[in-house]
């Protein structure tokens, strides 16, 4: 008998350390970022004694991934990075996207020497969201090359930190979470913005495609919940600017997958 007690506290011991092994085991680690900035301007511009004349410049700012995760997946958040913060038709490298600024600048200058136009591009992306299972990194870009006004985006891209390839929304959402999602974000937009439930998004100035409320192409997630974005002309007039909601975590209960590996514990 003694024997057969001792085998089930010896099973039961095993059992119970296991269990503390699972439960402490080390989460994956996270991605580790260094700043990386890139900066060109034509020599003596901020200098009035050397450039009189309004100026041109280029600054970017970006998370580059060096350690964490796999070299395979570095790669490709740092590929994905990159091409998030050019535009398609630019030529590639902000080296040469740099030069052909410049070049643009000059020749405009050149046939309108008395303009005050200043040619500028301000790119910045940040790391807004990590966790094993998902980092955003938010991209604002803000320049004017000429035009009415300057032109200001909010992108955000959305990746697997152990693979690097691209996160869907939906993949992180409850079998029923986007319609719920559309749902909440729905209420919010009309709270926010005082337009009745018995009243269109065009009465109230919005554009949305048949009337119909849609979530925007830009998402992320941050401390603070879900964010949806709308860039200025997207879903109004860009006189409107851009729209911004924000979904906190509390009511995103039920609407993302307890499993996901994004909600705060």
């Amino acid at each position: 008998m003694r024997l057969i007690l001792a085998a089930i506290t010896a099973a039961l011991c095993v059992a119970w350390l296991s269990g503390c092994r699972r439960e402490s085991a080390p989460q994956p680690a996270p991605v580790r970022f260094e700043t990386r900035r890139f900066e060109k301007t034509l020599p003596g511009c901020g200098d009035p004694s050397r450039r009189p004349e309004p100026c041109v410049s280029f600054h970017a700012t970006w998370p580059e991934a060096v350690g964490g995760v796999p070299a395979e997946a570095r790669t490709r958040i740092n590929a994905a990075v990159l091409a998030a913060m050019q535009p398609l038709e630019a030529p590639p490298g902000f080296e040469a996207e740099a030069e052909q600024w410049i070049g643009d600048y000059q020749r405009f200058h050149a046939g309108f020497p008395d303009s005050g136009i200043t040619y500028f591009a301000r790119r910045t992306a940040e790391v807004i969201f990590s966790t094993p299972a998902l980092i955003t990194i938010e991209i604002r870009t803000d320049e004017f090359h000429g035009g009415p006004e300057p032109e200001s985006v909010r992108a955000f891209l959305n990746l697997a930190p152990s693979t690097g390839f691209p996160v869907e929304l939906s993949s992180l959402l409850e079998p029923q979470g986007m319609r719920d999602l559309t749902r909440l974000a729905e209420w919010r937009f009309r709270q926010e913005r005082h337009i009745p439930q018995d009243s269109s998004f065009s009465q109230a100035g919005f554009t949305f495609e048949r009337d119909v409320f849609s979530l925007p192409r830009q998402w992320g997630f941050s401390s603070r919940g879900l964010v949806l974005h709308y860039n200025a002309g997207e879903v109004a007039p860009a006189a409107k600017g851009p729209v911004t909601l924000l979904a906190p975590w509390n009511e995103l209960r039920g609407i993302v997958r307890a499993k996901s590996g994004i909600l705060p514990r």
